[in-house]
């Protein structure tokens, strides 16, 4: 699948994502979105599947994925599609959920999240984050090596985009 296949099989996108807007959300985060996640924002900013697509490859660790998209993120006022909520909510430090180099930019329909690499070595990597397996907040270091409930599905988010499947296309 390519990224203008994704936008077009997307419900409830909002108009694109203007630049200026792009980079005070850069400014906001510390980072410089990648990009092929930078162009695909200001593409669509954000949309809802409903599990109409999954990924279903070999994740980059080993583990296999088999997961689908709910909400996919972006600049807007709903908090189940905004980046900025989900960066306050899973990324407070005082409460972190998922470490700082990555950034929450959609959701499945079970409430875990993939996220995108904005620094270090993960920058540019999506990842799948399962809710159920975080760590023990008084052991974590915040790091995602550490993380135990990571799981790298690509390099790029143009490599996830090429890994995603309609469900009807899914084994079961």
């Amino acid at each position: 699948m390519t990224v203008d296949e994704l936008v077009s099989q997307m419900d409830k996108r909002s108009p694109s994502a203007h630049e200026d807007r792009v980079h005070r959300f850069e400014e906001l985060i510390g980072a410089t979105l990648p990009g092929d996640y930078r162009r695909f924002l200001i593409a669509c900013n954000g949309g809802y599947l409903g599990g109409s697509l999954w990924y279903t490859r070999p994740g980059l660790s080993g583990r296999h994925a088999h997961v689908g998209i709910n909400h996919i993120g972006g600049f807007r006022d709903e908090s189940h599609f905004s980046l900025e909520s989900a960066r306050a909510s899973y990324q407070d430090p005082e409460e972190l959920r998922i470490p700082l180099e990555l950034l929450w930019i959609m959701d499945d329909p079970f409430g875990n999240a993939f996220c995108l690499g904005i620094e270090g070595p993960s920058r540019g990597r999506v990842y799948f984050w399962d809710h159920e397996e975080e760590p023990d907040p008084d052991e974590w270091d915040g790091s995602v090596e550490n993380a135990g409930n990571l799981l790298r599905l690509a390099d790029s988010f143009e490599a996830f985009v090429e890994g995603l499947r309609p469900l009807d296309e899914v084994p079961a």
